[in-house]
């Protein structure tokens, strides 16, 4: 017989027939306690398991649930239907939420969440509607002030003759008073837009209420006494009154909304502290546990004993040694394990080395150890996933704004100890609207990834990188001076510059960058962000793929970019922009074959302002696209008026300007037939030019474009050629109809021989690929003839016209003609 596989009870029987029949009622009594320990065991170990699995799932959700309501109020302002579509999901998976405990507390505490949300859901719903009422009551104040600046003009055109009237205020600047208070009160409003601070919400409030009370005090200014004149002043005032209520609306519906975000932070915190509490109370419990078994087993041991003593000694001995080797010993050790698993959470298994009753025991520890060490596990993973999330950002997995503002007083606070200095680097992906728009947000997205890899590795320890928002990224890099970080902004350059392989297409893109050293250009980090974004915003009007170090002029030049701005807006607005036509001239003969239109702005102060003092302003911006449309539908109306009138331009072709952004356009065909469709031009009669780099930005899709144009009639043309990235294989593969040689070339083609070979090999090229080519910059008679010799068909430029006007345009083309047909005339002549 193997003694070591003997169970405790065969041991205890033989020790009872060695002594007597009490000795046999003290094992079993041990017995007893040691089945009571195991069930208890068992049945405690499942019950604790499932109340932190449960536990577990629920502070997960909680986490969720609050960073997606998070990101819900960061963007309400934005889309009233994606709020409510997210609301609803959230509020479905509150209601899952509630129903997955049974706790009684639990469930008051996410009823309270579910009520503080839903209150949350109306304020933001609430202020979205009157946010959009302020844009109907601008839309009514604009075109009240638009009739009383007609009303007074017109009496003072009545009246203008009256000697014995005296004019004591001129209200024409009283209007433009008037309305430069109402600019006013709508940027205060939008500002509003920017998720601000309550104290900021209230000063822009407050700010916006002057502002209607100095737009009221200047409108008692105007003192003509017309019947038209007061009807208007009237019809303003009370407008004024619909905006003081909706001012007041905003007031209480912003005070109202921090109230119910505070209720909403505190009831997410309820439920993180339930979660806490939950988890104290199973490492109480657990504890209990522990001393209540200790206590039953001391008790089985202590009446073994008594019971052995009055018995006989002997058999006490022998049932001492029984007890103590084979019960005390596993007793301790499980005692031990669960010391350790409530003091440190930590699962460390115990070995009992037996195979008897104490095996079953070991092994339901063992499997209580291991379940509960993974149940903490969890959650503390759970918290640190809530701790990363709320500092960085997800897709990118950089630092997010919150935690780069964080740093950023870090390096500021250390630096001023240790009297050192670092930079901080802005910058942004240039043109990244355009693939977005043009790709999809999707590969936007992929994009965005792949640049801030690059930063983290080109960065790497010796600084930090920091997504802040959008396309743009921040860089600090402590102990570091101008000098170096010249030569870190060149290299991030050149590490962007570089093709990007994203959903099949091919993207090239760069960076513009603003350098800002500390404490030079700020002492404090809003104001280096700002200085930085400001370079960064200087480098980008420059020609992007730089950067740019702030200096304090810049500031002042972007305060006229921004005034700028706003001018352009009017213009597009106020039909102040016209068009001037450059002809382009076939070499050979000297006939007209076609003209470039180009915009121009006519100020109402500054005067007519060619295309270089406002288009880089409108590319920063949708402006952009809203003037290319217009010279678009501008060209095609004189087209037709051309035709209407007689003029015959059936050998004329009008090259149109498209911007990047309108070109990429997904449905740029169709927008562009809804504006023929109101036209007698034909898109035969077109040639539309993209600069070559605009091109290059996703090739793939630009020859998916240029197929969808020749299929409907249009001329391709690459504008600037030779500035760009194009290649032999692109220009292959591209079918344009057009190049124009960039005038960098032209400049000095006739005494430089490096720009005549290489102007010579690009019509050379063209030739081969089929494509015409039409010389640029095109200003002296040594340009004109180096060009013939070439092989040049055709060139525009000063040397045979700068850009004109219409009527000029109409002038000198019908010259050509007249002077052609002369000439056809005279040569018939000759020939019979």
């Amino acid at each position: 017989m193997n003694f070591n596989n003997t169970s405790i009870t065969q041991r205890l029987i033989i020790s009872s027939l060695i002594s007597l029949l009490m000795v046999s009622f003290a094992v079993l009594i041990v017995i007893r306690s040691l089945f009571y320990v195991e069930s208890t065991l068992k049945t405690e170990t499942s019950r604790h398991v499932s109340e932190l699995i449960v536990n577990s799932e629920i502070s997960r959700r909680v986490f969720a649930l609050t960073s997606r309501v998070k990101l819900l109020e960061q963007t309400f302002l934005y889309s009233e239907t994606v709020l409510s579509e997210e609301a609803f999901n959230i509020d479905f998976q509150l209601q899952r939420l509630r129903d997955l405990s049974t706790n009684q507390d639990f469930s008051y505490q996410i009823d309270a969440f579910i009520d503080n949300f839903h209150r949350f859901l109306g304020s933001s719903l609430a202020l979205n509607r009157i946010l959009k009422q302020t844009n109907t009551i601008d839309a009514t104040l604009a075109e009240q002030l638009d009739a009383l600046e007609v009303a007074v003009a017109a009496s003072k055109l009545e009246h203008l003759g009256e000697e014995e009237v005296t004019i004591y205020n001129n209200e024409l600047d009283i209007i433009a008073m008037l309305r430069e208070s109402f600019l006013m009160v709508g940027k205060m409003l939008g500002d509003i837009h920017s998720r601000i601070t309550p104290e900021t919400e209230k000063v822009l409030l407050i700010e916006a209420e002057k502002e209607l009370d100095i737009l009221q005090l200047h409108l008692e200014n105007v003192d003509i006494s017309t019947t038209e004149v007061r009807t208007q002043k009237i019809a303003i005032k009370r407008t004024l009154e619909r905006y003081h209520a909706t001012l007041r609306k905003i007031r209480a519906n912003l005070d109202q909304r921090w109230i119910v975000m505070a209720a909403l932070v505190q009831a997410q915190a309820g439920l993180l502290e339930m979660v806490e509490s939950t988890e104290s109370r199973v490492q109480e419990q657990t504890l209990q546990l522990t001393t209540q078994l200790e206590d039953v087993i001391t008790e089985s041991r202590f009446n073994a004993i008594i019971i052995s003593l009055l018995a006989f000694l002997f058999s006490v001995l022998l049932v001492n040694h029984v007890v103590s080797r084979h019960i005390q010993k596993p007793l301790d050790d499980l005692k031990d394990g669960f010391d350790r698993l409530v003091s440190h959470g930590t699962k460390r298994p115990i070995d009992l080395g037996r195979t008897d009753e104490w095996g079953h025991i070991e092994n339901a520890y063992n499997n209580m150890a291991a379940r509960l060490s993974e149940a903490y596990q969890a959650i503390t993973e759970e918290k640190k996933n809530f701790d990363f999330l709320a500092h960085h950002d997800p897709l990118t997995h950089l630092a997010n704004r919150l935690l780069a503002t964080k740093e950023l007083r870090n390096q500021i606070a250390d630096s001023k100890e240790n009297g050192t200095k670092f930079l901080l680097l802005y910058l942004d992906i240039d043109e990244f609207k355009t693939i977005n728009d043009s790709l999809g947000h999707a590969a936007g997205d992929n994009l965005l990834v792949n640049v801030a890899g690059k930063l983290t590795r080109l960065i790497g320890d010796s600084g930090f990188v920091a997504r802040m928002g959008g396309d743009e990224f921040m860089i600090l890099i402590p102990n570091t001076h101008l000098e170096q970080g010249k030569l870190i902004a060149q290299r991030i350059n050149k590490a962007i510059k570089q093709p990007y392989y994203i959903e099949k297409s091919t993207v090239f893109v760069s960076t513009s960058i603003g350098i800002c050293e500390f404490p030079d250009h700020g002492y404090d980090g809003e104001t280096l962000i700002r200085n930085a974004d400001t370079a960064m915003y200087y480098a980008k009007r420059n020609g992007r793929d730089s950067y740019r170090i702030y200096t304090d002029e810049m500031t002042t030049e972007v305060n006229d970019i921004i005034e700028t701005n706003r001018g352009l807006n009017q213009a597009v607005r106020g039909d102040e922009l016209t068009v001037f036509f450059q002809p382009k001239v076939n070499l050979a003969s000297g006939n007209i074959i076609g003209a470039e239109a180009l915009v121009r702005w006519q100020h109402p102060k500054l005067g007519l302002l060619p295309p270089s003092a406002f288009m880089e302003v409108a590319e920063k911006s949708d402006l952009v696209v809203d003037i290319d449309k217009w010279v678009f539908s501008k060209v095609a109306r004189l087209i037709t008026d051309w035709k209407n009138a007689g003029i015959d331009t059936s050998s004329i072709l009008i090259s149109v300007n498209f911007s990047a952004r309108m070109f990429y356009m997904t449905d740029l065909a169709e927008q562009l037939q809804k504006i023929l469709d109101k036209t007698d031009c034909e898109p035969s009669q077109l040639i539309l030019e993209i600069t070559e780099r605009d091109m290059m930005r996703d090739f793939e899709t630009c020859v998916r474009t240029i197929e969808t144009l020749h299929a409907k009639g249009y001329k391709i043309a690459i504008d600037d050629f030779g500035t760009g990235y194009s290649s032999l294989s692109v220009l292959k593969n591209l079918s344009a109809d057009y190049i124009k040689l960039d005038r960098s070339f032209i400049k000095d083609v006739h005494s430089s021989s490096s720009d005549y070979e290489i102007t010579k090999a690009i019509l050379q090229l063209a030739s081969v690929l089929d494509l015409s080519v039409v010389a640029e910059g095109t200003e002296t008679r040594p340009h004109v003839d180096t060009l013939r010799q070439l092989g040049c068909t055709s060139a525009q430029g000063y040397y045979f016209a700068k850009p004109l006007p219409v009527d000029d345009w109409l002038d000198y083309l019908g010259e050509n003609q007249r002077k052609a047909s002369q000439s056809d005339y005279i040569r018939l002549k000759s020939a019979t």
